[in-house]
């Protein structure tokens, strides 16, 4: 409570607020609901073709797309040489694939720096696996997408060391991690999976034996081991086995074209690549009549719609000022992934020289051919005549 001046009471606010946020697999183990899947092992996720496919699409062709630094008139430079060699001891080409594998796993990455120039800029760093890194004093994301909002004084562990922040770069995908909100769909895949293994180990359906009419074999457990024994060795040699004329085989389930198995799995695969972002044909789904597309085209469609998603993530993060110095951004060069046929290249070429758009240099330079040298001329030489005597010879 405080008093004006006119002695009137007026009420005053808290001194402090705060919200509680009950993530929602907590709600529903409260409610007794469960439409909620809990999230997936990477582990597992990479055990279905479909998913391994769409990061090898996603990660790899990302990661071997070489990534410039460049001033503000868009010339190539070199302020830092962190995108020269990023880890000391591997290829760029593994750091930013486990980059944007975690990018699209679990929505951010991390990299720890090695080695500060004498500029104060980093020059070289080290990717670090996801479940090595922890944030105290951070407010969980909701729902697993959302941004985490500070509480207090945030701290970076390593290993459960603390980190200064500035050795610490971390990476944050604008997609939700695809192992949290398309963890029932991946499911789905690992359990038809072991369905289409188990009629693959045991083509005919599960079912048990009786006693032929008018037999009486016998029935202690001993007996009806040893012969269900035979029956699995002998089907682990051939499809079928011999069980004898005094016993009679009963199914108790479908067979795998009865209950659609085929289709089932065809329709898993198909949600995963609309989770990942990708073409169902890229994953092997054929969902459309389309016999012919451009593949320049397609690849088109795969930057715009899913890839420039990542990328724009890697290079907003390189181009921040704690990476790079004021006046630089690190761009992804797109040249070779949209390089067209020659016959189409060349005859782009032409036009471009003959409008004046681009020079010799320049074309030479995107078909990454050496530059034209010109040579000195080789002088010429030419004959002296000889001198003619100008005396009389005696």
């Amino acid at each position: 409570m405080s008093w004006d001046t006119g002695m009137r009471m007026e009420a005053s606010g808290p001194d402090a607020a705060f919200t509680v946020d009950v993530p929602p697999e907590m709600l529903e183990a409260m409610t007794g609901g469960g439409t909620i899947a809990p999230r997936i092992s990477r582990r597992e996720a990479l055990q279905v073709p479909a998913v391994l496919r769409s990061r090898n699409l996603i990660a790899g062709t990302l990661a071997r797309l070489p990534i410039h630094v460049r001033d503000k008139d868009r010339r190539i430079a070199s302020p830092t040489t962190l995108l020269d060699q990023i880890d000391p001891n591997l290829p760029n080409v593994v750091t930013f694939a486990e980059t944007y594998e975690d990018l699209l796993f679990e929505g951010t990455s991390w990299w720890r720096v090695l080695e500060f120039g004498w500029h104060g800029f980093p020059t070289f760093a080290a990717h670090v696996d996801t479940n090595r890194v922890s944030v105290t004093g951070w407010m969980p994301p909701v729902n697993g997408s959302s941004p985490s909002m500070p509480i207090g004084q945030a701290r970076v562990l390593i290993d459960g060391r603390p980190v200064p922040d500035d050795q610490v770069i971390r990476f944050d995908s604008p997609n939700p991690p695809l192992l949290v909100h398309a963890a029932r769909a991946i499911r789905t895949c690992l359990v038809l999976d072991r369905a289409a293994s188990r009629y693959a180990d045991e083509p005919v359906p599960l079912g048990y034996f009786t006693p032929k009419e008018g037999t009486s074999p016998r029935e202690d457990d001993t007996a009806v081991q040893a012969l269900l024994d035979k029956w699995q060795q002998s089907r682990m040699k051939r499809v079928w086995a011999y069980i004898g004329k005094a016993w009679d085989i009963h199914t108790l389930q479908f067979n795998a074209e009865q209950i659609q198995l085929s289709d089932q799995r065809q329709h898993a695969v198909l949600e995963i690549a609309r989770a990942a972002g990708l073409d169902p044909e890229d994953l092997g789904v054929s969902t459309t009549s389309r016999t012919y597309q451009n593949a320049e085209q397609r690849r088109l469609d795969l930057l715009d719609f899913t890839l420039a998603h990542y990328m724009a993530a890697v290079e907003q993060r390189l181009s921040m000022r704690d990476v790079l110095p004021r006046g630089y951004e690190a761009k992804v060069n797109l040249d070779g992934f949209l390089r067209s046929d020659t016959k189409t290249r060349f005859e782009s070429h032409k036009i471009a020289l003959d409008s004046g758009f681009e020079t010799v240099e320049e074309v030479r330079e995107l078909e990454d051919r050496p530059p034209i040298r010109q040579t000195a001329p080789v002088p010429t030489l030419v004959p002296v005549p000889a001198e003619q005597p100008t005396g009389e010879m005696r």
